[in-house]
């Protein structure tokens, strides 16, 4: 069968003549034109983006798949990139064959597997109104130009608008302290008393009146750290005293048992310290102040201090619920020795490590390097996907025959926002939306997984949560940083110690090697080459 293919971005020609076959008996057209509505909302037209050698090569294969089920003679196929407006043809088919069933046939086949099997998609509607300008900015005259691809490409400062644009933070949910460990508090908390609530002995000893001058004492009592036993003491008194136990009075010292000679009930006192070594009422926090600030992700640490004042019950983020797929036939798990041309899965463990942080429910299942059996597969998860907040996909975001996960993620309902942006590694980033659900899609090389993670879906992360942004600080290289200029900005896995950043070595977005020391990346200029020793970078700390 004869196929012609062509994308473009100007208006597909009223009249196509047919192809010039002396054995043809039917020559069947369609033609599919942009609605004036999306949605039930009026529109303007809509924007089409495409991989342009991957979306004709696609093309082809499937007539050509379709034509040994229902022989036809010839087939062209015309769709238009960028935007279209409403009322204008999209698409053009047409196919000769010598009878019309035929070309009828392979005509529905065609059209039914164009959506999943081609990687050409309507990236926007646009308003009614806007159509106009949008016209003017985006269209171009003539054939598309000879470029890999047609898709925009975004700057790393707008993928990160972009996310932080299409997410909001979930609604706040009561929660236990025990269960509250990397939530975000979505309430300031407040001191109800002052911490220490009372005086208390910061050692074992014995306290006796802070102006006494006597070096001999009559102990006439004692108190654990549970025991709360007010009493005044006279001038030659003394109380035997645990670490943490309350004074029974004001205007008190406790001498450490160290510097003191016991006989009985008295004591003697050998030597007085400069500290009166107490935890005076109020010293760490007076009623009323603030302990934790809202937007405060709860470590270990500051649940601790909630716990101190009270706070059994606390405001918070919800649990995040997230779906992670991993994708690739050459994966095996960690445990199993691969074969030629196999790897051992460390997405998944790196994936699960990183969202440690966060408090989620994550599911993790690997799908096969098909899009059918995938389809299938998934099938069976349906209340997971549905429930999640998040749906994470490892690997297929690149433009190889079997990168399925963009067609994936728009038949489960995704409206694609970008798929690349122009950084290394991690360029073949898609981020979608599907109502209050987000969705990545990484590329599946573990360098580029932890740099997009850090950039990208952490900063989804905290925007659902409703915690801090996070944001580049700036730093002094401790050494000399080899790289040769790029047009690309790099975001380079790098050591934060003492002496500064420490750039590692990595020779791929598939090297793992560096991410046994990195805790940072520092962010490169584009076209920057090598940055000497000394110079002020900006770098994003990777937190774990």
């Amino acid at each position: 069968m004869e196929i012609e293919v062509q994308l473009t971005g100007s208006p597909i020609a009223e009249k196509i003549s047919p192809p010039r076959l002396a054995a043809h008996g039917a020559w069947l057209e369609f033609r599919g034109a942009v609605r004036d509505e999306e949605n039930g909302v009026k529109i303007s037209g809509l924007e089409y983006e495409a991989y342009a050698e991957m979306a004709v090569r696609e093309i082809r294969r499937l007539l050509e798949k379709l034509s040994a089920l229902h022989p036809c003679l010839a087939a062209k196929v015309i769709h238009r990139i960028g935007i279209v407006p409403a009322g204008e043809a999209a698409i053009y088919v047409g196919i000769a064959s010598r009878h019309r069933a035929e070309a009828i046939a392979l005509l529905g086949e065609f059209m039914n597997g164009l959506k999943q099997a081609v990687p050409i998609w309507k990236r926007r509607a646009l308003p009614f109104k806007s159509i106009e300008d949008d016209v003017r900015s985006l269209t171009f005259p003539g054939k598309i130009p000879e470029t890999p691809h047609v898709i925009s490409c975004k700057s790393l400062d707008e993928a990160m608008a972009e996310i932080r644009s299409h997410c909001q933070a979930l609604p706040a949910v009561r929660a236990p302290l025990t269960a509250a460990l990397g939530r975000v508090l979505r309430e300031a908390v407040c001191a109800p008393s002052d911490i220490p609530d009372c005086d208390r002995s910061t050692r074992d000893g014995f306290a006796i009146l802070s102006n006494g001058e006597s070096e001999t004492f009559f102990i006439v009592d004692k108190l654990h750290a549970a025991d709360w036993k007010p009493r005044m003491l006279k001038s030659g008194e003394a109380v035997r005293i645990a670490t943490g136990a309350s004074l029974p009075c004001e205007g008190l010292r406790v001498v450490m048992q160290e510097n003191v000679e016991r006989n009985g009930d008295k004591i003697k006192i050998l030597r007085r310290e400069d500290s009166p070594n107490i935890r005076l009422r109020g010293e760490d926090v007076k009623a009323g102040a603030t302990l934790v600030q809202t937007g405060a992700r709860l470590d270990a640490g500051k649940l601790a201090l909630l716990a101190s004042a009270g706070r059994a019950q606390l405001l918070v983020s919800p649990q995040l619920r997230i779906v992670h797929f991993t994708t690739g036939d050459e994966i095996v798990p960690p445990e199993q020795t691969p074969k030629p041309g196999q790897v051992r899965d460390s997405n998944s463990i790196l994936v699960r490590g990183l969202l440690e942080k966060f408090s989620c429910d994550l599911q993790q299942t690997h799908l096969p390097e098909n899009f059918e059996p995938a389809k299938s597969q998934i099938s069976s998860l349906k209340s997971q996907i549905e429930n999640a907040y998040v749906l994470l996909v490892s690997g297929g975001a690149s433009v190889g025959e079997k990168d399925f996960t963009r067609p994936l993620l728009e038949w489960l309902g995704f409206e694609i926002v970008f798929s690349q942006v122009n950084v290394r590694p991690g360029r073949p980033l898609i981020f979608g939306v599907n109502g209050n659900q987000i969705a990545f899609g990484l590329p599946g090389n573990p360098l580029a997984h932890f740099v997009c993670f850090h950039l990208f879906v952490a900063a989804a992360l905290e925007k659902l949560t409703g915690g801090s942004p996070r944001q580049f600080g700036r730093g002094t290289l401790a050494v000399r940083l080899e790289d040769a200029p790029n047009p690309r900005e790099t975001l380079w896995p790098a050591r934060l110690a003492g002496a500064g950043l420490v750039p590692l070595k990595w020779s791929s977005s598939g090297d793992v090697t560096c991410l046994g020391e990195a805790n940072t990346l520092i962010r490169v200029p584009a076209n920057c080459g090598a940055i000497q020793a000394g110079a002020e970078v900006e770098f994003l700390a990777a937190d774990f």
